[in-house]
């Protein structure tokens, strides 16, 4: 294992440039993590509107006792964006996390050693 204090931001932007991320990872934390941009924030903010619409929807018409047809409808919207959201970040987190892997392989690191370069040249 190297010693990560004696990597320099060179090393390590080349080692962290051999591994790109994805497009959809790209997407994901673009969109949808916490430092997502005010301008970007167009899609998860719609999505949050849709999803709430939909379990607002389903929520009155279970409190009306409307036709279970339509609250089927409701619920099975309103899972099924949820499920492919949520397996979307999922497989985006993986994704990354392999990523991260590699860099941390390629300059013979710990993640702990990576998080702390990380640390050392972007805060």
């Amino acid at each position: 294992m190297t010693d990560w204090k004696t990597i320099t931001k060179e090393q390590f932007d080349a080692a962290y440039n051999k591994f790109p991320a994805n497009g959809w990872t790209k997407f994901i934390f673009k969109y949808f993590s916490k430092s997502t941009e005010q301008k970007n924030l167009v899609v998860s903010s719609t999505l949050a509107w849709i999803l709430g619409g939909l379990f607002a929807a389903g929520f009155i018409e279970t409190v009306l006792n409307l036709s279970h047809t339509l609250i089927l409808v409701s619920v099975l919207l309103y899972a099924g964006i949820l499920v492919v959201l949520a397996i979307g970040m999922f497989g985006a987190l993986i994704m990354n996390n392999l990523r991260i892997n590699k860099i941390a392989k390629t300059l013979g690191v710990t993640i702990e050693d990576y998080n702390s370069l990380v640390s050392k040249f972007y805060s």
